[in-house]
């Protein structure tokens, strides 16, 4: 056999190995994928972040960070961890012509138990403790205290403030964009989200550290303020928020 035509083989063996070789590798990456590959944490970047926010830890590798829109804000809320117990405070107004409304709100949260306490000025506290199957009203600090089964309740009517489990359980048509947001004063990482639900346009602002809702604003389609809600940093909770005022303990 001549010299050429053994080199056109060799060329040609090597080629074919390459490409075995490549075929298995991109074969075991799509299909040999196992359930315990874990993708990396949801870091914001982008034009998007202040100049000053931190970067990724010397320690992590480099990736593409997933880019939010308003098709996988729900994939992103649902990834996001929030603490098993916490409380938190946040004020909120209410606009109407010519006047407004302010109220102070007070969360507390321990697993399935959630109380929200309404304060107004002039006006006696409204508290509402939720449990899976009763939720309990009262005013002021003593007795007596309503109890309410939780499928019979209005949910707008006894928290009355927006939280991230709203935003997760929008409608996708509602979601108009999505972005990360970094905010230098708490150096938090966020998610801004914007929305169109019914007569009112919305932002929303969620951390990514804690997943829990820092703001909220809605506006009329004409830009007039309906709404804002502003959230404290959240702090650890306890048992004691859940002691009704007669003396019964729910956690």
């Amino acid at each position: 056999m001549s010299r050429h035509k053994i080199t056109l083989l060799s060329v040609s063996a090597a080629v074919l190995l390459a490409a075995v070789l490549m075929a298995s590798v991109w074969l075991t990456y799509f299909i040999g994928r196992g359930a315990d590959i874990q993708l990396p944490p949801i870091l914001p970047a982008g034009p998007s972040l202040d100049a000053t926010s931190p970067g990724p830890s010397p320690n992590v590798l480099p990736y593409a960070p997933l880019v939010p829109d308003a098709g996988n804000v729900q994939t992103l809320l649902a990834a996001v961890e929030r603490p098993d117990s916490y409380t938190q405070e946040a004020e909120c107004v209410t606009y109407w012509p010519g006047g407004e409304e302010r109220a102070v709100l007070f969360w507390a949260r321990r697993g399935e138990l959630t109380r929200v306490e309404t304060r107004r000025e002039g006006r006696q506290a409204q508290t509402r403790v939720v449990t899976p199957e009763l939720i309990y009203v009262w005013t002021g600090s003593a007795p007596p205290v309503h109890e309410v089964p939780s499928e019979d309740a209005d949910a707008d009517e006894l928290s009355g403030v927006p939280a991230w489990e709203d935003v997760a359980a929008l409608p996708p048509e509602s979601i108009l964009s999505a972005e990360y947001l970094y905010l230098p004063v708490t150096a938090e990482r966020c998610l801004r989200i914007l929305t169109r639900e019914a007569v009112y346009q919305g932002e929303y602002i969620l951390s990514l550290e804690t997943g829990l809702l820092i703001s909220a604003t809605f506006t009329g389609f004409d830009g007039q303020p309906a709404y804002e809600y502003r959230a404290k940093p959240p702090e650890p909770g306890g048992p004691e928020y859940f002691t009704l005022p007669d003396g019964r303990r729910l956690a």
